[in-house]
């Protein structure tokens, strides 16, 4: 029987002078651990806490020295801003979930989150999404990237999730000897030049600091029946999603990927790209979601468009057993990204718990958009309120829609096989990630994780 959800919050094991992690300040590995206790862990409230600050190079952590995106404070403008589509989990390098039974089994390993973000963020979510209650509690994150940038002018708070495929996929987490005996969350962080789009003089020495870190989560507690029951050692499994990350080079116009993913149950795959020298390139998005670039005097300024491509296993096609073959995207009787029963729910809080607005909010101001999106007002018309164009390129596959049991590649290797008008001088960076389920099996002896 349940007693109560508690309310818990942690400090990192591993505070830095200051209480600051930044790259730069060499502190850039941040580890929690929520200890063994006969309870769940409810994964949905799970919420890293903090402060960000974009700092230019003359910043010190008592006198920080903060961008002026657009000039909004006056005095001159100094731009400086973060993926206004993947936000503050831009920032790390890897996620690591662990096991604290049995020596710290590793759970999941996401390399490179943001990348993922960067895709999954936008096609997930509308403009109201993102400008409402994913800016309120990342507010790195915003429809446009000049709102993004404006927010962070300034330190601003946060308390995002933690994205990564086991706290997505599950809604409790057993935290006892039925379970993982204790979690520990370990986040690096990427550098400075991979995470932070700045062009100005000093932009080599720009960097980002997080501070004031904690990880705040709901427990679900139990009558003392039910809490001796789960202190009690059994034997027993559970399955649970896991993302993992593969990076690779592409350079000629017909190519064959071939990965080792390695898992039993692969649910899903998807690949996206980006031109090679946009990575750890300060003055370019690192997370952006373009076609194919081919480059012309060292600029990947050309677009090498995607003719076809063929998915599949060992070289046999699978699950789609032809070629893909693309074409240029219809401007007629295209389907609306928005849609105004979307817009009401995410404005009205009476029919919508993850935000505070109301309708109301809307009364007066001169920001407003009609059904399709376009500008009808605005307070300030040389800024311009209308979304932003910005493509998202990625190439994605089901690998089992019909039981979502997934698709063995323990034995076999995923093969894409793509047809582009790459130049072949051109290298394009490939990002591809993998969605399994993996199993988690606890008994006296120990647990064990198998994919």
């Amino acid at each position: 029987m349940i007693t109560e959800q508690k309310f818990n919050e942690i400090q990192p094991l591993n505070l830095p002078e200051n209480s600051e992690y930044s790259f730069k300040g060499g502190s850039s590995l941040i580890q929690f651990q929520i200890p063994e206790s006969p309870t769940l862990l409810l994964t949905k409230t799970l919420k890293l806490n903090g402060k960000l600050r974009l700092n230019r190079s003359t910043s010190t952590f008592t006198t920080p020295v903060f961008p002026n995106n657009i000039n909004n404070k006056g005095g001159g403008a100094y731009a400086m801003r973060l993926n206004e589509r993947v936000g503050i989990t831009g920032l790390f390098e890897n996620i690591t979930l662990s096991a604290l039974g049995s020596g710290g089994q590793t759970l999941e390993s996401l390399n490179k989150p943001g990348s993922l973000l960067s895709v999954t963020n936008p096609l997930q979510n509308n403009q109201a999404n993102l400008d409402g209650h994913m800016c309120a509690k990342d507010p790195a994150i915003a429809s446009r990237e000049l709102q993004s940038a404006v927010d962070c002018n300034t330190e601003v708070h946060f308390s995002i999730p933690i994205e990564c495929g086991m706290l997505k996929g599950v809604d409790s987490i057993s935290l006892g000897q039925n379970g993982v005996r204790g979690l520990e969350i370990l986040l690096q962080l990427t550098s400075d030049s991979n995470a932070i789009i700045c062009s100005e003089a000093d932009k080599n020495d720009v960097f980002y600091s997080l501070n004031s870190l904690t990880l705040s989560y709901d427990l679900i507690h139990f009558d003392p029946d039910t809490t001796a029951e789960l202190e009690r050692q059994k034997s027993g499994s559970f399955e649970f999603n896991s993302w993992s990350h593969q990076y690779n080079i592409l350079n000629s116009s017909d190519s064959t990927l071939t990965l080792n993913l390695g898992t039993k149950k692969t649910l899903s795959v998807i690949t996206s790209t980006i031109p090679s020298s946009h990575i750890n390139n300060v003055e370019k998005d690192g997370f952006s979601t373009n076609q194919f670039k081919n480059q012309t005097a060292g600029n990947f300024n050309t677009t090498a468009d995607l003719n076809k491509f063929i998915v599949g296993k060992s070289g046999v096609r699978l699950p789609v057993d032809f070629e893909v073959v693309t074409q240029s995207q219809a401007e007629a009787d295209r389907p609306e990204v928005e849609r105004i029963e979307l817009l009401k729910e995410s404005m009205n809080v009476e029919e919508s718990a993850r935000t505070l607005l109301s309708v109301n909010t809307e009364n007066g101001l001169l920001t407003k958009l009609d059904v399709d999106g376009n500008e009808v007002q605005s307070l300030k018309p040389t800024v311009s309120v209308e979304t932003q164009a910005k493509e998202i390129f990625a190439i994605g596959i089901n690998e089992d829609s019909l039981t979502e049991s997934g698709r063995d590649f323990s034995t076999g290797t995923f093969t894409l096989q793509l047809d582009t008008d790459l130049d072949g001088a051109s290298p394009n960076a490939l990002h591809t990630y993998s969605l399994s389920k993996h199993k988690l099996v606890y008994s006296p002896a120990g647990i064990a994780v198998s994919s």
